[in-house]
């Protein structure tokens, strides 16, 4: 049998295969004698990796209304029942429920908005206390002023912990976020 050598980058090799079967296994050597040698990625090999497909993005919720919540609680799966409280009332304002969202907590993990839209499709999405950045784009944003993003609705908001409680910062925060989410649900 003769051996065909392979002339493409891994990187090109990766985009090929990108719905393998089999993920994360390395080929095992069948001629014992010929031991690989350690391949260089070129330097665009980690433009290639983010490119890569992402494992599944858990949520909350059903996302019947195709809105997005993104959260960053390090204390909980999804969020601290205190937040998740707060989070419930203002749906309740906003005439929506848990099943209409799809809630997503970002804390350890590294997904880019445009991850996050491709597997959860939205038209709105509320974003509390995460910096663009974090989410790979680059906008001008300002808390509780709206963003279009194509299709999408962005509101960049302060964290729901700053929304706890009876003392006029908070009352101040939960008014401003009311004013932005009157404008987007039209209410």
């Amino acid at each position: 049998m003769k051996e065909v050598k392979n002339n493409l980058p891994n990187s090109v090799l990766v985009n090929l295969y990108k719905e393998s079967l089999v993920l994360g296994v390395a080929p095992v050597n069948v001629d014992k004698k010929a031991q690989p040698s350690p391949t260089t990625e070129p330097e665009n090999a980690i433009i290639a990796a983010e490119n890569d497909p992402i494992v599944p993005i858990k949520f909350l919720g059903e996302h019947q209304k195709k809105i997005l919540v993104l959260v960053q609680d390090t204390s909980a799966v999804h969020l601290n029942e205190r937040d998740f409280d707060l989070l419930t009332s203002i749906l309740n304002a906003c005439k929506l429920t848990i099943a209409d969202i799809a809630l997503v907590n970002l804390a350890n993990k590294n997904y880019s908005l445009h991850q996050i839209l491709t597997q959860a499709p939205s038209e709105i999405v509320l974003i509390f206390d995460i910096n663009p950045t974090q989410l790979k784009i680059k906008l001008p944003t300002k808390i509780y002023s709206p963003i279009l993003l194509g299709e999408t609705q962005l509101l960049f908001s302060n964290n729901l912990s700053n929304m706890q409680g009876i003392d006029q910062d908070s009352k101040i925060e939960k008014t401003k976020l009311w004013n932005a989410l009157k404008l987007i649900f039209k209410l």
